[in-house]
């Protein structure tokens, strides 16, 4: 391994992205998306990176903590208490490990995510205002 590759400070460019084909769960029925992972960490732990799709409807239930950026559209997420939140362009949407609900693409949706993967890990609580 490049001993600098870890401090080397980079740019990654628009010019730069390669987007792939996002993946897709089994009873998904609606058309994939695309992501591009910009950083990922050596133990797997953690990950980084821009998601985009214009349609997707689906339950779901986070095995890992998801920080999300919304860059353009509207999300709709319900949880199973039946609580909805939109989050839009400029929101941060937190979906912690454990979480589980329905997400449902208002519009298309771009957003920037940090995943975090560790086991037995809790999410200190934003404490701030908001619909917490």
């Amino acid at each position: 391994m490049n001993e600098d590759r870890g401090t080397k400070i980079r740019v990654i460019k628009p010019e730069d992205i390669t987007w792939e084909e996002a993946m897709r769960y089994p009873e998904e029925t609606d058309p994939p998306g695309q992501e591009f992972t910009a950083a990922r960490s050596i133990d797997d732990k953690f990950s980084f990176g821009l998601w985009k799709r214009d349609v997707q409807r689906r339950h779901f239930e986070r095995s890992y903590h998801e920080i999300a950026y919304i860059i353009e559209g509207e999300v709709e997420v319900t949880d199973d208490d039946g609580n909805v939140v939109i989050a839009g362009p400029g929101d941060i949407l937190v979906t912690p490990k454990g979480s589980r609900g329905y997400w449902k693409n208002l519009t298309p949706v771009k957003k920037v995510w940090g995943i975090y993967e560790e086991a037995g890990a809790d999410m200190q609580s934003y404490i701030g205002p908001g619909s917490f």
